[in-house]
């Protein structure tokens, strides 16, 4: 049996709190758990635009039910590409409404004592969205 880290099992909490909130609709709150430095850029995601392809990601899949979370902590292990802070990189299995097993790859990032996420929404693919549609129509 391995026991985790306490670092790892924070991050697990955090990934598994993030679920937990999408699943209850509540946007705003994931929107903050994204990483401050890629929230705060000029360039990136707004809360207008992550809102949205948040509900339409939900729209088709459904609620997420997690699986198993596999995450590589980098602990002091400086990267220019996180801004030299500790970083995480691993996948959420999870399942959908309809049972299909799905993989989320993830990248989180340390900032001060929270773990956020680099993700700034999720895509559905163009096959699933008219698979959903004619499954609604056949109803």
């Amino acid at each position: 049996m391995t026991t985790k880290t306490k670092p790892a099992t924070h991050l697990e909490k955090r990934i598994q709190r993030f679920y937990r909130l999408l699943n209850q609709k509540e946007f705003e709150q994931c929107y903050r758990m994204i990483d401050p430095v890629v929230r705060d850029n000029p360039a990136s995601v707004t809360l207008l635009q992550y809102v949205t392809a948040l509900k339409n990601f939900l729209v088709v899949v459904g609620k997420i039910r997690i699986q198993q979370i596999d995450m590589e902590l980098h602990l002091d292990e400086p990267s220019k590409l996180y801004d030299d802070r500790d970083f995480a990189v691993g996948q959420s299995v999870w399942l959908d409404q309809a049972g299909v097993e799905n993989v989320f790859q993830e990248r989180w990032v340390k900032q001060g004592k929270s773990w956020f996420t680099r993700s700034t929404g999720f895509v559905v693919p163009e096959s699933r969205k008219r698979l959903n549609l004619k499954l609604a129509n056949l109803k």
